[in-house]
């Protein structure tokens, strides 16, 4: 079997922590069928860490970004910290991150599955089918 990759989950706040933990459920799926494994960390960032470390990203986090082999990243902000100040707030471990990794876009797929194309606001001939990936420049 290929080693193991590491793969560190940043949850974040608001739904961020809902859709990883629908993210590792499917890690822990490939896992249990051993398709393919990973040594599974977990950091804070954003508002979670901003609560706990009084930053939105530590130095720890940063590096255990930047020694992973992938990171998965849920979403920062929120309400509570509009008065936070601006160095401070979630959305700064967030640009922490890209700056320091280098990223320079994010990959959001968008698939519609047939039982769900009547939950769609748009029309069923729109929706139908709908499998693309959107290519978002973040720079």
């Amino acid at each position: 079997m290929v080693a193991n990759k590491s793969l560190l989950i940043l949850p974040g706040d608001g739904i961020g922590p809902e859709v990883m933990g629908q993210v590792r459920r499917v890690v822990d799926w490939f896992d249990r069928r051993r398709s393919v494994t990973f040594n599974i960390s977990e950091g804070l960032v954003g508002g979670a860490a901003y609560d706990a470390h009084g930053t939105p990203l530590t130095d720890e986090t940063m590096a255990d970004a930047m020694a992973a082999d992938a990171v998965l990243f849920g979403s920062v902000g929120g309400p509570k910290y509009d008065d936070a100040p601006r160095d401070l707030r979630p959305e700064m471990g967030l640009l922490r991150l890209r700056k320091e990794m280098d990223l320079f876009a994010n990959l959001r797929p968008a698939l519609v599955f047939d039982a769900l194309v009547d939950a769609s606001t748009l029309k069923e001939d729109v929706v139908r089918g709908l499998d693309l990936l959107i290519v978002r420049e973040s720079t």
